[in-house]
């Protein structure tokens, strides 16, 4: 299998493969674990991970998962782990693993050419296909200051405040036309 879409134990890097036995851990510990004491639940999880050689998360992480076990929802470790894992073992209900199967479905979905533009007619740079933050300029000062940003939403800022104008003309008219009539 891909290692990006739907990880396999055993063939992946090391942390996604510890991501899949936490996912199949916490499948195996929420088939039954719904409404039982949290303590319990808590230590079954620390109990499986162990089992499967996997370090146990931070208390904080494992009361979350423990919680949602509680209610019989299995915590999704992330989505790759989680396909992987129900690959190997169905997941504990019914609901997760049709969520799981949607989203295989649209994983495999193939658009059809033209749908999306081409990328040379994204108006883009490459650098802002591939980071988050603006690349800094020569000067050390970003290459996209914020009134190259904000020259794309002045139309919509405007549109936004005539709209917001005619709203409060109406509601200032309309207040007036009752107090017009509550005065008669």
């Amino acid at each position: 299998m891909d290692a990006a879409t739907n990880a396999t134990p055993g063939t992946n890097e090391p942390e996604e493969d510890s991501h899949v036995q936490l996912q199949l851990a916490i499948f195996d510990v929420t088939r039954d674990a719904e409404g039982n004491d949290l303590e319990e639940i808590k230590a079954r999880l620390q109990a499986e991970f162990a089992r499967r050689g996997v370090q146990s998360p931070p208390a904080t992480w494992l009361d979350s998962v423990a919680s949602a076990a509680f209610y019989g929802k299995p915590y999704i470790v992330d989505l790759p782990s989680a396909l992987a894992a129900d690959d190997a073992v169905p997941a504990p209900t019914e609901g997760v693993r049709e969520q799981l199967e949607l989203r295989r479905e649209l994983r495999n979905e193939k658009l059809p050419p033209g749908i999306l533009p081409a990328a040379s007619e994204w108006k883009l740079s490459p650098d802002e296909v591939t980071t988050a933050e603006p690349a800094p300029s020569p000067g050390g000062r970003p290459a996209h200051g914020t009134e190259g940003n904000a020259a794309g939403f002045r139309p919509l800022l405007v549109a936004a405040a005539l709209a917001a104008a005619v709203v409060l003309a109406f509601a200032a008219a309309r207040s007036t036309r009752r107090g017009a009539r509550r005065t008669r």
